[in-house]
């Protein structure tokens, strides 16, 4: 009896299965699918609205021979304008201190760096809630000492309803988008394979120039409130007809 016999059918056997996988026969297996025939668009949405709250900056600078001086001559400074805010309708937990610096000042016509005293700085910043109260706020902090202004800083409190109807824009925008292109190509869109939003940055709103306000009495400010826009991009893919 020959005992390699065996041996020889399984080899046979394996040269076979190595054929059959090389030539492209499979038992069972499932060709993935085409790629789909898509057509990319973006989109964007802008809705227009007012303004119902601003920022401002009001910054206090004090001069002293001694640092220590000029930094609790610009805290008192800082405190007041607090008061003042306070007392103008401006909630306690809506003002922020900023800015704090202490610097020294040097005599410039000196031939060495000679130091003749300091100079301490601290911003007061406020978020006005009550828009129409803003002319009140600045009048009230320029009144207690304030020697810069910055802002007003026009914002939306909330937004989510009007960044709603932007998507709504935008994703129709889009679509208008995708039938122009499927139409050049002599096709027809489809429905939505996949749809996602692009972040924006929104563009902060108008500005009232800083200023210098020191030794000036209260004065009425004119405040345009002017519109903001919220702004929603999309990137929507459909299908092609």
């Amino acid at each position: 009896m020959n005992r390699r016999t065996p041996l020889a059918v399984l080899a046979v056997t394996a040269l076979a299965l190595t054929a059959l996988l090389a030539s492209g026969c499979t038992t069972g297996a499932v060709s993935a699918s085409a790629p789909r025939n898509t057509v990319t668009a973006a989109g964007s949405g802008t809705v227009h609205a007012a303004p119902d709250q601003a920022d401002m900056s009001f910054g206090v600078s004090r001069s002293n021979a001694n640092a220590k001086s000029a930094l609790a001559a610009a805290s008192k400074a800082a405190e007041e304008i607090t008061a003042a805010l306070v007392k103008a309708g401006v909630a306690k937990e809506d003002i922020q201190t900023q800015n704090v610096s202490v610097y020294p000042n040097y005599d410039n016509n000196s031939s060495r760096p000679n130091i003749t005293g300091y100079t301490a700085g601290i911003s007061v910043v406020a978020k006005v809630r009550d828009i129409g109260t803003l002319g009140d706020v600045i009048n009230a902090a320029n009144s207690a000492g304030s020697d810069s202004v910055s802002g007003p800083s026009f914002t939306i409190s909330d937004d989510s309803a009007l960044h709603s109807q932007a998507i709504d824009k935008a994703v129709a925008d889009a679509r208008t988008r995708a039938e122009a292109m499927a139409k050049a190509a002599g096709k027809t869109v489809g429905g939505v394979v996949s749809i996602s939003e692009v972040p924006v940055t929104s563009a902060p709103g108008p500005m009232y120039d800083g200023a210098r306000l020191a030794g000036k009495a209260a004065f009425d400010v004119p405040i345009s409130l002017g519109q903001l826009d919220v702004t929603a991009e999309v990137t929507v893919v459909y299908e092609l007809r």
